[in-house]
């Protein structure tokens, strides 16, 4: 309707202002900012922790961050956010989620309210959690409080511990490791871990927790976590090293001389060390009753579907069938589920890939086959269904899994005849005297004698087709050891002791002068250390004349030969600090020591 003004009429005003209505409230909705919060579970006990996630989401990209009150019946800590921006349609969504942890101080039922942000001079409150604090929960195990008293009964300020979830699996079978580091004072840097040994595993790093607190002893401590998937890969009682970690904590602070007390105040750091205790663990073999014929070793829990990339082709064209095998366990052991002869189909095998994941500190994933099926025959023709079988851990048991056939429509070429009794040719091929690409066929074949020597017989024919052959062999023969020398990071130190050992006597070597003794002696004495470590499958760091005696006399090492090394090794201590009588004639004997000592350690077989 239009609105008259004066002696006008005015078609658009009305226009104008229902445009104005509907975007005022679109504009508001695009400003608005919701704020959502929530717990990882509503009740906790007083020795516990919950997580507290407050979660901002808008359509704006620059989000403010929450303002958290005072909570004067819990401890909290920031434990880092992570932030999502979605585009639909062109309209931007954006949403930060923060967490804290929450640690109670006393028993009771309390609210969580007031958690707010404010955005454009406007205050946005989240909804009210409620979290109730047992005054008993669940208390920390007696063999870890006492892993946290030292020999004197005091407190530790740190110490490492390692537990596995299961210590009785089957071979193959997942074992969680978990590493846990407990500090409660205050360190710098971030901590150095050296890696467990774990001999007789197939090792997957799953990775690192975020830190939380826990209280032991009626004391706080920060918990950092590091977790690794192990498959076994034989039988019988295997073990899993030590860790060791170390770090850079604040020491206990002395009186300072400083007038200002700059001393006094930055305190001072020192470095902390601290080691696991190796864990045993005894691996069952797959029992024998009820096993299938065909079964392949693969462990977990898994399924199995097929899909093929056409439903209808012609003759002779291909068709390939992906087969998915998904599931948790050693997705990369997992084998290929067997195909059957058909009568239908030429069968040829394509590739196969992985998909490595992990849910609740479970590996996993998809494994893929490609197979590559050439029908025969024209018609309806039947993929059958795919069996596969797995061993369950949990259950103790075999299962199998089929897939559902899946029928093919081939279709018959032009001029294809299936009465004809040889292969079909399509039209226009030419077979005859004239063919030049394809011979016509000669009915008679006059008479027949040898001509000249049979090349099989020749010397060159049986060296020409020997050597792909010694190719393939040698080829194997790598990966094995490869394979073995991965699976085996012992055996694979050991093995390349000496290559490294050798590299470093030839830079000592270079070094073998009276101007440069020091940092000939230094080198000499990290190339057997290292050598050592390398040979036995131990740490190098922290080695001392007392621990290399002992380790060398529990491997059997004779008697001669360990006063040699340590002799040496003792040699090279004494020359790196009071250098000032060495001579040319030292220096070269100590070379000549050295190298004899790394060949004679060579021909040793340790225990």
């Amino acid at each position: 309707m239009p609105v008259r003004i004066g002696n006008k009429k005015l078609f658009w005003l009305p226009t104008l202002l229902l445009v104005a209505m509907l975007v005022a409230p679109m504009a508001q909705a695009r400003d608005a900012i919701t704020v959502s919060v929530t717990l990882d579970r509503n009740s906790i006990g007083l020795d516990e922790q919950a997580l507290l996630q407050v979660e901002v989401s808008g359509s704006s990209q620059d989000l403010p961050k929450p303002h958290i009150p005072s909570l004067p019946a819990f401890e909290i800590y920031s434990q880092g956010r992570s932030s999502n921006i979605s585009i639909v349609n062109g309209v931007v969504s954006s949403s930060v989620t923060y967490r804290y942890l929450v640690i109670p101080r006393k028993p009771g039922e309390f609210p969580i309210d007031q958690i707010a942000v404010v955005h454009n001079n406007k205050r946005y409150k989240g909804n009210v959690v409620t979290l109730k604090v047992l005054s008993r929960g669940s208390s920390a195990p007696d063999d870890l409080n006492e892993r946290a008293v030292d020999t004197e009964g005091e407190s530790k300020d740190y110490f490492l511990e390692a537990v596995v979830d299961n210590k009785n699996p089957f071979v193959n079978e997942q074992v969680t490791l978990t590493l846990k580091f407990y500090i409660a004072v205050q360190y710098y840097g971030s901590p150095e871990l050296t890696e467990p040994a774990t001999t007789g595993f197939w090792n997957e790093v799953l990775g690192n927790k975020a830190p939380y607190y826990q209280r032991i002893n009626n004391r706080r401590y920060k918990v950092i976590e590091r977790k690794y998937a192990l498959f076994p890969t034989q039988t019988g009682e295997l073990t899993i090293g030590r860790a060791t970690i170390r770090a850079t904590v604040a020491g206990k602070r002395k009186r300072s001389r400083d007038p200002f007390g700059f001393d006094d105040f930055f305190g001072r750091g020192v470095e902390a060390r601290a080691s696991s205790r190796s864990l045993r663990v005894n691996v069952r073999p797959i029992p024998q009753e009820n096993r299938p014929s065909d079964f392949t070793g693969t462990i977990g829990r898994f399924n199995i579907s097929a899909k093929a990339d056409k439903q209808q082709v012609e003759l002779n064209q291909p068709v390939t069938l992906t087969i998915r095998i998904s599931g948790t366990g050693n997705i990369k052991s997992v084998a290929e589920p067997a195909l059957p002869e058909l009568d239908e189909f030429r069968i040829y095998r394509a590739s196969s890939s992985e998909e490595v994941s992990q849910q609740n500190d479970k590996l996993g994933g998809a494994k893929l086959f490609e197979e590559v099926f050439i029908p025969r025959l024209p018609g309806d023709l039947e993929i059958p269904g795919l069996s596969f079988n797995y061993f369950d851990p949990e259950q103790e048991r075999f299962r199998t899994v089929t897939t559902k056939p899946i029928r093919i429509m081939v279709t018959a070429p032009e001029g294809y005849s299936s009465d004809s009794p040889v292969p079909y040719s399509p039209p226009g091929m030419t077979i005859d005297s004239r063919a030049h690409d394809i011979r016509h066929i000669k009915a008679d074949l006059g008479k027949m004698q040898p001509v000249g020597r049979m090349p099989l017989l020749s010397v060159g024919f049986l060296l020409f087709n020997a050597v792909p052959i010694l190719a393939l062999v040698g080829s194997i023969m790598i990966r094995r050891r490869r394979e073995k020398l991965a699976a085996d990071t012992g055996l694979a130190r050991a093995r390349g002791a000496a290559k490294i050992a050798r590299k470093r006597m030839a830079q000592a070597r270079a070094l073998a002068r009276v101007e440069t003794r020091s940092e000939f002696y230094a080198e000499i004495y990290r190339a057997l250390t290292s050598y050592i470590a390398d040979k036995l499958n131990t740490s190098p760091h922290g080695l001392t004349t007392d621990s290399i005696r002992q380790i060398l006399n529990q491997r059997s090492t004779p008697e001669g030969l360990t006063d040699a090394v340590t002799g040496i090794i003792t040699a090279c201590d004494y020359a790196r600090f009071a250098p000032a009588s060495l001579l040319q004639s030292d220096i070269d004997q100590t070379l000549k020591d050295s190298e004899e000592v790394i060949i004679r350690m060579e021909e040793v077989k340790f225990g």
